[in-house]
């Protein structure tokens, strides 16, 4: 009498018993982050918890329509929508120890987070991997593809922007147009500093002319040399002002047009509708022409999702 029931779970009920594992394995996944000892807890509403039923559901929606038996869906099928979730996380949480289930704030400011020198973890190599074995998957959650584009702008976005605004020099002369000492102030020390130079070596020759220690003549040349030079560099740098003012305000534009471009772009993923594939892909493109150099990840999944459905 078992074994008939058992049979007929097994052979009449496949969607449900998928639906079964699944529920079992987002349960189990979720606690072993939260470093539960009992697996089998019930869990609360999560990012992590959201993106694991969603990738649950789209392998169990594929299962299905390919016939697999539910023995086999486990392993065959499901571990790789699990496995993604999971090194997603791994990806965005620096920390092995922390048990952060919601591992990224989609609602706060970049902008305001980069101001702040508070640029949340990314570990962009190991985010890349997770697109590739997303995308070799034979299937697809509408959920994760909006997520890994979304993180995809985001790497780079805070990674240029953390560079340009919260660039430690250490010492030593800025990278960042937007750290730079204005070319004005440069200009104005550098005559301070020649006519320091100079004037000094001016000065201390004519002090020696004066011990007797060098000739009146030899002090002289050395005074005219030196007023000579600072006139020379002095005038050579005036000429060169205006040029380099020109060229520091327009390094300073491109940045924060860069950052403009990148800033608006990920806000545009905010809404809650469907989002166009193609758009985005012509504004990401768009801002490579202008020089943002983004994930090459992100132009492989935005292609995808255009052949696929193109929204998100």
């Amino acid at each position: 009498m078992d074994e008939r029931i058992g049979d007929y779970e097994r052979y009449t009920h496949p969607r449900q018993r998928m639906d079964n594992i699944c529920a079992e394995a987002v349960r189990w996944s979720v606690n072993v982050a939260l470093g539960e000892n009992d697996r089998e807890k019930a869990i609360g509403r999560s990012l992590y918890s959201q993106l694991l039923r969603e990738m649950a559901k789209a392998a169990m929606t594929y299962a299905v329509a390919k016939n697999i038996d539910p023995d086999n869906f486990e392993i065959d099928v499901l571990g790789g929508a699990l496995a993604v979730v999971q090194n997603l996380r791994s990806a965005l949480v620096k920390d092995w120890k922390d048990k952060t289930l919601d591992f990224w704030d989609s609602h706060s400011s970049p902008l305001d987070k980069i101001k702040a020198d508070k640029v949340p973890y990314i570990d962009r190599s190991s985010l890349e991997c997770v697109v590739d074995d997303y995308l070799v998957l034979p299937y697809r959650s509408q959920a994760m593809d909006r997520l890994l584009v979304k993180l995809l702008i985001a790497v780079e976005l805070y990674a240029f922007g953390d560079e340009m605004l919260n660039e430690k020099t250490f010492g030593f002369p800025a990278r960042s147009p937007l750290k730079q000492s204005h070319v004005l102030l440069a200009y104005l020390r550098g005559l301070l500093v020649n006519a320091v130079v100079f004037g000094g070596i001016a000065t201390l020759a004519l002090w020696a002319a004066s011990k007797g220690w060098i000739g009146e003549t030899s002090a002289g040349w050395t005074s005219g040399t030196c007023a000579a030079l600072f006139l020379l560099f002095g005038a050579i740098s005036t000429f060169a002002l205006p040029f380099s003012w020109y060229a520091q305000a327009k390094a300073r534009r491109n940045v924060r047009k860069l950052l403009l471009a990148m800033v608006t772009i990920y806000n545009e993923l905010r809404s809650d509708g469907p989002i166009s594939a193609k758009h985005i892909r012509e504004r990401v493109s768009s801002a490579a022409e202008e020089g943002v150099v983004w994930p090459a990840p992100l132009f492989a999944i935005l292609d995808d999702i255009v052949a696929r459905t193109g929204r998100f």
